[in-house]
């Protein structure tokens, strides 16, 4: 699978994703092609469909893992909003890859799924406030509905 598009989609600074899930291979793939492959990009608002039923495919779990992004560099992303947020690995992957590429980022918002107990927005937050930023002006903000 492609890791950018072959042209730069240098004219989007918005994207907002709508009915994503973390568990599907093809929707991360696509949402990860679309803002590696945006080099002006500010905004970002993913708002998830989280299904309690749906297995997470092995190839979207090892997906981050096993490409390079080495590449990316997000220098002037600012804001990053995800909502219906659980800790399925792949999507905290995807929030510790953007952390880590967006030396400009002010406010990451999560918008937690509403099945998510406790405990486990707990073990959440502990697990994202360890990961490295680029920034270090980047606040998470949790939030449940």
């Amino acid at each position: 699978m492609p890791q950018k598009l072959p042209t730069s989609l240098v004219h989007i600074k918005y994207l907002h994703l709508q009915g994503l899930s973390f568990a599907r291979e093809i929707d991360l793939h696509s949402a990860l092609l679309l803002v590696t492959s945006s080099p002006n990009i500010e905004t970002i608002i993913l708002e998830m469909q989280y299904n309690p039923n749906e297995a997470v495919s092995q190839t979207a779990m090892n997906l981050i893992d096993q490409q390079d992004y080495s590449y990316v560099v997000l220098n002037r992303l600012r804001v990053i909003t995800i909502t219906n947020f659980t800790n399925v690995k792949t999507g905290m992957d995807s929030v510790k890859l953007i952390l880590a590429k967006s030396p400009m980022l002010k406010i990451v918002d999560i918008m937690i799924d509403k099945r998510v107990d406790i405990h486990g927005e707990v073990k959440m937050l502990k697990e994202l406030l360890q990961y490295p930023r680029a920034s270090t002006r980047a606040e998470i903000r949790f939030e449940n509905p």
